[in-house]
């Protein structure tokens, strides 16, 4: 295994960076940034090997990407434009420069998408592989999940339930397909997100969808409510998804492997979709699912409200 200097120096070259902003990077006690005017967003998130993800199914740099993505996206759903990421790992005994180099060129491609640059963190022996990334963006007005108001279009950035598609098929032996490389290394809309959040377009309220859809409709419906304003409910059509890109290469999956599509797209994880309500013009791409009413929770029409699965609490990271 190499010593912590040589991935340390590694790490430098990888993730050099010449944003001008950025006074002091990766090699000291502390990363320096210069000063903005704009509201600073951070989110974090961790992931354990075996937990959130499985090496004998994803390359070090799928990975890598992907939960970058992960993070990346919730800087995104409040409005904001991502700027750096800090990055610290737990290494198992079996990495050597060689992984760690992958690992970070996975962080680095989602990175560079964004024009997002890699500026700190730590490493550390593990037992298992294990990764914590935080983000930090920048904003002038943050959109919350507090502001749907009665009488908004429910919109979403693109079709769920393709991540979870992905995973159903990994458990059932299937090595390839369109649906697992999504579930491997997801790709985002990050540019349709951004325009939610820009005038003419922007959205009352907004949330990155990772652990199901209905989660995340109902983390906005109640938000409404605790925010002071009148409680909102929220209706969802399933009939307006049929008419999204890929929904019905997603229903004959579905059908092959013995599931109700509207399992996957409602209560599956790590899509990092964009799900919004908002009384504007409607972003170009966006699929609209639904609208606000008065009332409270989630309702969604056209199914059999006695499905099981309608009673998910939402997705759980379990390999």
């Amino acid at each position: 295994m190499a010593t912590e200097s040589e991935m340390i120096a590694a790490l430098a070259r990888i993730f050099a960076s010449a944003d001008p902003n950025l006074t002091v990077g990766i090699g000291d006690d502390g990363a320096v940034i210069k000063a903005s005017l704009a509201n600073l967003v951070a989110a974090t998130d961790m992931a354990v090997e075996g937990v959130h993800f499985n090496r004998s199914w994803s390359t070090l740099h799928q990975i890598g990407a992907k939960l970058a993505a992960a993070n990346l996206a919730d800087i995104v759903a409040m409005g904001a434009k991502p700027k750096y990421l800090l990055v610290s790992a737990g290494l198992s005994a079996d990495f050597d420069l060689e992984k760690i180099t992958e690992l970070a060129q996975g962080i680095k491609s989602e990175a560079d998408l964004l024009g997002v640059s890699v500026i700190g963190g730590d490493i550390s022996k593990a037992g298992e592989l294990v990764i914590s990334i935080t983000a930090l963006g920048e904003v002038q007005s943050p959109i919350k999940r507090d502001g749907a108001q009665v009488g908004d279009l429910v919109i979403l950035s693109n079709l769920t339930g393709v991540s979870a598609a992905g995973l159903s098929q990994l458990h059932a032996g299937i090595s390839k397909s369109p649906f697992i490389d999504q579930h491997k290394k997801p790709v985002l809309k990050y540019k349709l997100g951004a325009e939610f959040a820009a005038s003419p377009t922007r959205v009352n309220s907004m949330s990155d969808v990772s652990d199901g859809l209905l989660v995340s409709l109902a983390d906005i419906a109640s938000a409404a409510g605790t925010a002071g304003t009148a409680a909102i409910g929220i209706e969802i059509d399933s009939s307006h998804f049929a008419s999204a890109p890929g929904f019905s290469e997603l229903s004959e999956c579905a059908t092959t492997m013995g599931v109700d599509v509207f399992e996957w797209i409602l209560t599956g994880g790590e899509d990092h979709a964009f799900v919004a309500t908002t009384a504007n013009p409607i972003p170009g791409g966006a699929i609209v699912i639904g609208k606000v009413l008065v009332g409270a929770g989630v309702k969604v029409l056209g199914l059999d409200q006695g499905a099981p699965w309608l009673q998910k609490p939402g997705f759980k990271h379990n390999f």
